[in-house]
């Protein structure tokens, strides 16, 4: 499996099994949590759903851990990350069209421009898409 499939397993089995201001300090594994709060509760959230896939993941002494039910979580925490993500893009395009007044663009081209831009980001479904469903076969 991928350096990051274990980065990710890591960070999820210490924000399960520490305290929150041990997060940042946790060295058993190379794969210290080095991203920002944010991402360190989000995947706190994603951590209380992985027992009902494997529990074993979550052992923070587990290095390297990848069963099949592991791996299938992983997956579908980056699909559903995907489809929030786009759920989040349409709501954002639908607000927008409230107290829009005329202008020479119709908004349905606007619309479309910045739901492209957000959901062809190359470097998110580079990362996601290739790195968790694709190399961790």
């Amino acid at each position: 499996h991928s350096t990051d499939f274990e980065v990710h397993r890591n960070w999820l089995a210490l924000t399960h099994s520490l305290p929150l201001n041990q997060w940042y300090y946790e060295n058993r594994s190379e794969w210290t949590l080095d991203y920002p709060p944010l991402f360190a509760h989000f995947e706190y959230g994603l951590s209380k759903l992985a027992p009902y896939f494997d529990s074993a993941m979550l052992d923070i002494n587990n290095l390297n851990y990848a069963s099949r039910k592991t791996k299938l979580f992983q997956r579908l925490t980056v699909i559903g990350s995907e489809i929030i993500l786009a759920i989040a893009i349409f709501s954002l395009l639908k607000s927008m069209q409230i107290g829009r007044k005329n202008h020479d663009i119709p908004m349905p081209i606007i619309q479309l421009l910045f739901a492209l831009s957000l959901l062809n980001n190359f470097g998110l479904m580079l990362v996601d898409s290739i790195l968790f469903l694709i190399l961790n076969h």
